[in-house]
């Protein structure tokens, strides 16, 4: 090779690497976390796409929130990536193999969300999404917050007893490594799925729910109801279900993978350990931080 077509093609390698580490323009996402996240640290007009899910209520924490400008995706759509001009597609741990072979032969840029199944988990894929779009700031601002709040809540349940809080969406509960277990742990509970060996969502047995005979029943408010567990045959017979010792929580807090997941601990905590957790107190950390930031230095 001629030393001309040397340095042409290490021309040609340096603008094409300085290509891949500029801040992509326009960010599409693939699944509701990313829908979550990008709305906060991403500038506007920077986000061309997010999830149809970004706009059901009981499912997703940024109702009404997302400009009407922004497109809706039901479904990963590679002709609609393109002609949106997508230079960036945030995929997650769970989205399927075909969609992102797809997307590979497209020649878009993708970034994939995982660890999405722990609180740690989730601050991690908050702040490799602030570093893939350019927003680190943003992103560890974002983490500063959910990380005052998981640290106050656990504050204020240091020494508190761990009540064992079993999830029920007939027939499946939630073990250990899943996201609702997590909540249910950072909430102050004994995960009853994870003590009796289980792990991810999985199916329950009845009987076995029964046997377990857990303290608290946790539900998701869109899927079941006390009124759904004291009609099944032998969930209605738990102490827990007969005393109303059930807690049912909004839909878009239980199933967040998000920044979210610290109110949602705040949620449940508040439920569990009312005497030690105030509804909202969340509210107050932020509210700390705010007037923290503002003090002069």
């Amino acid at each position: 090779m001629t030393r001309r077509l040397l340095l042409a093609a290490v021309a040609l390698f340096l603008t094409r690497g300085a290509a891949e580490a500029a801040a992509p323009r326009r960010v599409a996402s693939l699944n509701l976390t990313a829908d979550e996240v990008l709305l906060e640290i991403l500038p506007p007009g920077r986000l061309v796409a997010v999830t149809r899910f970004a706009d059901e209520p009981g499912t997703s924490n940024i109702v009404g929130r997302v400009p009407a400008r922004v497109a809706r995706f039901p479904r990963a759509d590679l002709e609609q990536l393109v002609a949106l001009s997508a230079d960036l597609v945030i995929v997650s741990q769970f989205t399927s193999a075909d969609v992102l072979r797809q997307i590979e032969r497209s020649g878009i840029r993708w970034h994939r969300l995982e660890g999405l199944e722990s609180l740690a988990g989730f601050r991690e894929s908050i702040l490799s999404l602030g570093r893939v779009v350019g927003e680190e700031t943003a992103a560890r601002a974002l983490v500063a917050r959910y990380d005052a709040r998981l640290a106050e809540l656990a504050r204020r349940l240091e020494g508190a007893k761990r009540p064992r809080v079993l999830y029920w969406a007939n027939p499946y509960t939630a073990g250990a490594r899943s996201a609702i277990g997590a909540i249910m742990e950072g909430a102050g509970a004994e995960n009853v799925g994870r003590t009796l060996g289980i792990e991810g969502i999985a199916p329950l047995g009845g009987e076995r729910a029964f046997l377990a005979n857990p303290d608290v029943v946790l539900i998701a408010s869109s899927f079941e109801s006390l009124e759904s567990l004291r009609q099944h045959p032998l969930l209605g017979k738990l102490e827990a279900v007969k005393e109303g010792r059930v807690v049912s929580m909004p839909g878009e807090l239980l199933v967040t993978l998000s920044h979210h997941a610290a109110e949602s601990c705040w949620y449940l905590a508040s439920k569990l350990h009312p005497g030690r957790v105030p509804a909202d107190g969340w509210k107050s950390v932020d509210a700390k931080m705010v007037d923290a930031e503002r003090a002069p230095r």
